[in-house]
C-alpha cells in the first residue's frame, strides 16, 4: 500500500470519527423545557415520517403486484385521491378472483394507514416550528448559521453556538432541519421528511463505507507485509521501492501544500468583494454594463468573472480607494455602482476627493458584498 493510500485511509477514519448523530442538541447545561419538547416532537415526527414512507413503498409494491399501472399516489402525501380509491373499490366489487381482490383490498387498507399517519404528522407539524428543507448541496452548518443570522445573532456568537451542538456532516435532499433558539440557547435536529433515507441510515451507510475501506486497507496491508518478507531476499529491489516511496512522499507533501494554498485562496475569494473600476462609457462600449435612458445602469452581456480582476478581502477591510488614472479618466465627477440593488448611503458611501483625482468607497453592510461582483463606473 502506498503512502498516499495509507494517508487517505487515515483521513477517512478521522472524517467518520467527526460525524455526529442526529438529532442534535445543546451539550453541557440543562436544556430548557421548550427545547426538550421540540426534540421530543421532532423525534415523534421522524418516526411517523419513516413509517409513512415505508407504508407508501409497500403500497406501491402492492399496486405493481396487482398490475395496476394507471394509479400513481401523490409523491408528497403518498395517498390515493378520492377518485382513485373509488375506482379501486369498484374493481374490488367487480373482481371474482379472490387473491387479486384481496391484494386490491390491501392497497385500500394501506392507504388508510398512510392517511392516519399523515393526520398524526400534521398534528405534530402544527405545533413545531417550520423546518428548513434540505436540497442537493445543502449542509447542516450553513443552514444553522443562516437561521441564527435571521434571528439577529452576531456572526461570531452564532458560530460559537453551532460549535456546541451536533451537526450532521452530510444531508440528503428532503431532510427536514429543525431549529430552536431562545435566550441564547440553540438546538437543531434532523428528521427524514420526504427523503428516501433516514438520517440514521445515512450515517450508517457512511460508517459502513469507511469500515469497508478500512477492511480493504487492512487486507492490503497484510498482503504488503507478505511482500515485504519476500522482498527481504532482494535488497536492491527493496531499496529502489523505498526510494520510490520517499519520492512519492515528497510529492504528497507538495500536493498537500498546494491544496492548502488553494483552500486559502478559495476562502479569500469567497470572503471578498470582486470589482472593476472603469470609465462608464468604455464599460458600456465593452458590453460590461448597459446604460438605460430612464433607469439605473445594469449588467451587460459581457458581465463575466474574468472582468472583475480586483478584490477586497472583507475579512480585513471595509473600504477601497481608486484614482482617476485607475478608471482611465482625467477626473472623477461621479461614480455609478452596478448592480443597482446596492443602495448608496444604505449599503455603501462614495467620497470623491476635492481634487477629483481619487474616490473612496466605504462599505456600510459588509455582508451584502460577500462574494459579490460590483462595477464602479466613473463619469469624467
Amino acid at each position: 500500500m502506498s503512502l498516499k493510500r495509507i494517508l487517505r485511509y487515515l483521513f477517512g477514519v478521522l472524517a467518520v470519527a467527526m460525524l455526529v448523530l442526529s438529532p442534535a442538541c445543546k451539550r453541557g447545561a440543562e436544556e430548557p423545557k421548550e427545547m426538550k419538547e421540540v426534540a421530543q416532537k421532532v423525534g415523534e415526527l421522524d418516526k411517523l415520517s419513516q413509517e409513512a414512507n415505508k407504508a407508501g413503498a409497500e403500497q406501491n409494491e402492492k399496486l405493481k403486484a396487482a398490475g395496476v399501472t394507471d394509479v400513481k399516489t401523490d409523491p408528497q402525501t403518498l395517498q390515493l385521491t378520492d377518485e382513485q380509491k373509488a375506482k379501486l373499490e369498484e374493481r374490488i366489487k367487480a373482481e371474482k378472483d379472490s387473491s387479486y381482490k384481496a391484494l386490491l383490498q390491501e392497497v385500500i387498507d394501506k392507504d388508510k394507514e398512510i392517511t392516519e399517519l399523515n393526520d398524526q404528522i400534521a398534528k405534530i407539524r402544527a405545533v413545531l416550528p417550520k423546518p428548513d428543507m434540505a436540497h442537493s448541496g445543502d449542509n447542516h452548518y450553513s443552514m444553522a448559521l443562516r437561521f441564527l443570522r435571521k434571528k439577529g445573532v452576531p456572526e461570531e456568537k452564532a458560530k460559537a453556538l453551532i460549535n456546541k451542538v451536533n451537526i450532521m456532516e452530510k444531508l440528503a435532499p428532503g431532510f427536514e432541519v429543525y431549529h430552536f433558539y431562545n435566550e441564547g440557547v440553540y438546538g437543531t435536529w434532523v428528521a427524514q421528511g420526504r427523503a428516501k433515507i433516514s438520517p440514521s441510515d445515512l450515517i450508517r451507510q457512511e460508517r459502513e463505507r469507511v469500515e469497508n475501506e478500512r477492511d480493504t486497507a487492512v487486507a492490503e496491508n497484510e498482503k504488503l507485509q507478505e511482500d515485504v518478507n519476500d522482498l527481504n531476499n532482494d535488497k536492491a529491489r527493496l531499496t529502489n521501492e523505498i526510494d520510490s516511496l520517499r519520492v512519492e512522499r515528497t510529492k504528497l507533501v507538495q500536493d498537500m501544500n498546494e491544496l492548502t494554498a488553494i483552500s486559502e485562496s478559495q476562502k479569500a475569494k469567497l470572503n471578498s468583494l470582486h470589482y472593476v473600476v472603469g470609465n462608464r462609457d468604455k464599460l458600456k462600449a465593452d458590453g460590461i454594463i448597459v446604460i438605460p435612458v430612464f433607469a439605473r445602469d445594469r449588467a451587460g452581456s459581457n458581465w463575466s468573472d474574468k472582468v472583475f480582476d480586483k478584490a477586497l478581502d472583507l475579512r480585513s477591510g471595509d473600504s477601497l480607494t481608486f484614482t482617476a488614472a485607475d478608471a482611465g479618466v482625467k477626473q472623477i465627477s461621479k461614480v455609478n455602482v452596478v448592480p443597482g440593488s446596492l443602495e448608496r448611503d444604505k449599503h455603501y458611501t462614495v467620497t470623491v476627493a476635492p481634487d477629483k483625482q481619487s474616490a473612496t468607497v466605504k462599505l456600510l453592510v459588509k455582508d451584502r458584498f460577500v462574494n459579490e461582483k460590483v462595477v464602479f463606473a466613473v463619469v469624467d
